[in-house]
Order: C-alpha cells, then sequence, then structure tokens
C-alpha cells in the first residue's frame, strides 16, 4: 500500500510539472515566434517565470493579424502599443515585420522612431509592406541599419541620404512598387554581398548594374523591358527571371549581346514576352549567342507567339544552345489578329540533339501548324524525353474542329525516345 501510495504521489507531482518552462530558451524562443504578438505577450500571465520571457524573443511581426485585433483602437494608440514594445523589448532583435494596412495610415514620424530602435537593436532582417494606395517615404534611419542580411521594402518612395555607400551585410534585397529618386538605385543595387536581387514594378531608372559578385539570383518584372542590365560582375549567377508585360520603346539594342553573355552560367531561367520579343531580336543579328548555354537545366517561356516565325527561331536557337537541359515550360499567348500564321519552314528545324531533356510543359491557345511543328521537333531530337504535355487553354473564340485531330497526330508522331509518353489535355471544353 506504502509503496502504491509512493508511486502515485509521483505520477501527480509529474503532471503538474510545468515541463515547457524547462525547455532550452532557444526552443521557448522558436515556439513564441510562431505564435500571433498578442499572444505571445499574454503569455508574461502564466507564471512569473514568464513575465518578461516574451520581451526577449528575436522576432516582431506586426502584420495582418496584429492589426486586426487592433481595429477598435484608435490610429495613436496603435502607434503607442507598437513603440511600448519596441521600448520594452530588452534582447537581440533579429526580424521585424510591419505590414500597413490600408486604413491605418501611420505617420512617418512613428515609422521612422521605429527604424531607429531596430538599428539600435542590430536588426539583420527587415520587412516593410505598405497596403496603402500611396506610396511613403522610406523611413532615413533604415540606412543606418548596417547589420540588414534580408530587406524587403513594398510600395515605398526610395531616397538616399548623405555619406551612405551601401548595405555592406545584405544578402536578401525584394523591393516591390518602389519609386527610385536621384541615384537610390546604384546605392541599393551595389552592396557587395547580395545573393538573391528581386525586382517587380518599380519606376524611377532605366538601368540595372549588378556589381555584386555573390549575385546568384536575379528576378526582375515589371509592365516594360528594362532599358539596359550589366550582368558582367555577377559571375555566380544561377537563376534568371526577366518579366515584362511588352518590349516597351527605350531598350538599348547595343546591350543585348552583353546581356546574352551574362547568361551564360544560369541553370534555370524565365522568360516573359516583353524579353522574348527582345531577345527574338537580337538573335537575328549575326553571331547574336556566341556562348552556348552549358548549364542552363530550366527554361520557362511565357508568352510566345507561335505564328510569328522570328520569336519561334529564338526559341529554337535558345533550345540548341542548351545542350543539358531538363524542363522546358512554354505558354504561348493569347493572339486575337486575323493575319494569317506565318508557317517557318521545315528546313529551320535542324536536328540537334536534346540528349538531358527529361519533361516539356506546352500550354497554347490555339494548335496552330507551328505548334505542331516544333513539338515533332522536340519529340524527333529528344532521345531521353519522358514525358511531354500538350494543353489547350479556353478561349472565348475557340473553334472546337480544329482541335479534334489534335490527339491523334501527336500519337503518330516519330520519337526519339522510347519511352516518351505523350498527353494531349483539351481544357477548351471544360
Amino acid at each position: 500500500y506504502v509503496l502504491m501510495t509512493a508511486q502515485f504521489q509521483k505520477i501527480v507531482v509529474a503532471d503538474h510539472m510545468d515541463r515547457i518552462s524547462d525547455l532550452p530558451s532557444h526552443l521557448i524562443d522558436f515556439i513564441l515566434q510562431r505564435l500571433p504578438l498578442q499572444d505571445v505577450v499574454r503569455t508574461s500571465l502564466l507564471s512569473s517565470k514568464w513575465r518578461y520571457k516574451w520581451t526577449s524573443i528575436p522576432k516582431l511581426d506586426f502584420s495582418n493579424d496584429f492589426f486586426q485585433k487592433c481595429r477598435d483602437l484608435e490610429l495613436h494608440e496603435v502607434s503607442s502599443t507598437i513603440t511600448e514594445i519596441l521600448l520594452i523589448h530588452d534582447g537581440q532583435l533579429d526580424e521585424f515585420v510591419l505590414c500597413i494596412p490600408e486604413n491605418v495610415p501611420i505617420k512617418i514620424e512613428s515609422l521612422n522612431k521605429w527604424i531607429l530602435c531596430l538599428s539600435r537593436k542590430g536588426i539583420k532582417e527587415l520587412e516593410l509592406w505598405n497596403l496603402q494606395t500611396d506610396p511613403c517615404e522610406t523611413p532615413s534611419h533604415i540606412f543606418s541599419c548596417q547589420g540588414l542580411t534580408y530587406l524587403q521594402l513594398h510600395n515605398f518612395k526610395l531616397s538616399t541620404v548623405p555619406n551612405f555607400s551601401s548595405f555592406k551585410s545584405l544578402v536578401y534585397l525584394m523591393l516591390v512598387d518602389i519609386i527610385f529618386e536621384s541615384s537610390a538605385i546604384d546605392l541599393m543595387f551595389g552592396c557587395p554581398s547580395l545573393v538573391m536581387l528581386s525586382i517587380c514594378y518599380c519606376s524611377g531608372f532605366e538601368c540595372i548594374n549588378v556589381s555584386s559578385p555573390a549575385l546568384e539570383v536575379l528576378h526582375v518584372q515589371g509592365e516594360q523591358v528594362i532599358k539596359s542590365i550589366c550582368l558582367e560582375k555577377a559571375k555566380r549567377m544561377t537563376d534568371v527571371s526577366l518579366m515584362a508585360d511588352n518590349p516597351g520603346d527605350n531598350f538599348d539594342m547595343d546591350t543585348i549581346s552583353n546581356l546574352i553573355k551574362g547568361l551564360s552560367e544560369v541553370e534555370s531561367m524565365c522568360l516573359t514576352e516583353g524579353y522574348i520579343q527582345i531577345f527574338s531580336t537580337a538573335y537575328t543579328l549575326p553571331k547574336s549567342l556566341q556562348k552556348p548555354l552549358n548549364c542552363l537545366e530550366s527554361l520557362e517561356l511565357e508568352g510566345v507567339n507561335f505564328d510569328d516565325t522570328t520569336e519561334l527561331l529564338f526559341v529554337i536557337s535558345l533550345l540548341k544552345s542548351s545542350p543539358n537541359l531538363e524542363k522546358l515550360f512554354i505558354q504561348g499567348n493569347y493572339s486575337t489578329g486575323v493575319d494569317l500564321p506565318q508557317i517557318l519552314e521545315k528546313s529551320k528545324y535542324n536536328g540537334c540533339c536534346l540528349s538531358h531533356l527529361l519533361t516539356v510543359h506546352i500550354k497554347a491557345y490555339k494548335p496552330c501548324e507551328n505548334t505542331m511543328n516544333f513539338i515533332r521537333f522536340l519529340l524527333a531530337n529528344s532521345t531521353s524525353l519522358e514525358l511531354l504535355t500538350f494543353c489547350i487553354i479556353p478561349a472565348h473564340d475557340q473553334q472546337h474542329h480544329s482541335i479534334s485531330s489534335v490527339g491523334r497526330e501527336l500519337e503518330q508522331m516519330a520519337r526519339a525516345s522510347k519511352s516518351a509518353v505523350v498527353e494531349f489535355i483539351d481544357l477548351s471544353f471544360d
């Protein structure tokens, strides 16, 4: 009986042990960082051990969840809450996220005060999202955050301050809807340690000169093609995405060959309609592609006009220059033109060896003759091909009778790979 009572007492004591409080501090921080900020602060009520634990967490996230729970507060009360949390926080602060909602117009004075506090804490990762209609002035104290390794800015006006050279430690830079003023573009892109650079729908500049020798990933997206992109110093770049809705009229044709040379070491590349049109023009010039893309393994082309022989010749030239390509994705553009398609001569499909190509996905709005000949070219030259998928995308003026025999034609095409599977998907009937 005495033995059973002792065992029962051990079980009761074990059930009342505060196992979470006894976890290592870095695990407690890991747990707290994944809770909404209000819940993190509430942990101070658990016990005396937890009263100040939240004040040393390395990440503060003032995003949608925070502002949603503050919806009944006045604007000055919301700002005061953020200020108070930053003042009470007494540990190392590595990450800070602020997402300013459309209906909460944070004053630039408050924003500057918060960033100043972060700079003194040696902030490493910073995300500022401005979801309001008008762009916000970039807080000047952001240039005092010299320890930054990660920076995201959304919908800001960006101008530099005197005596600022660059962020020496910055590794990741993402800029969305940024309006550049004065020479801010050169200073932001001149970060010597930059590995990943993403520029989406920014304005106030015409040229991108990447001076970081460490750069590996470049994503550029906008309404028009950037006039000039210089990648001469980016010797380690492996992933490039150049996306534009249209080519515009300000592209410097003299820079195309240099840009092509800068892509010679990339492993993954994505081009959309605007850049495809620009490159297509360049590839018709003599010796426009002097270096093969021997490292290219994955290629994505969005907005190819199969009715345009110049664009189709560019795609074929690109494939012939990529002997180690493994994955290919092509999406045709939607053309409402009434002009008759230009049929590319079969002699232009000179044989090549795509011996590493494994998967191909092609999406088109219509199965024109150029599209079918292009698929025939791929099947005849891809000796290791495993899967080719051809998908017809729905269009309001789709002619159903024109695609009724596409599946049969695909099955009859000669294949260099005995294991190649061809799938035809017609979404126009869905």
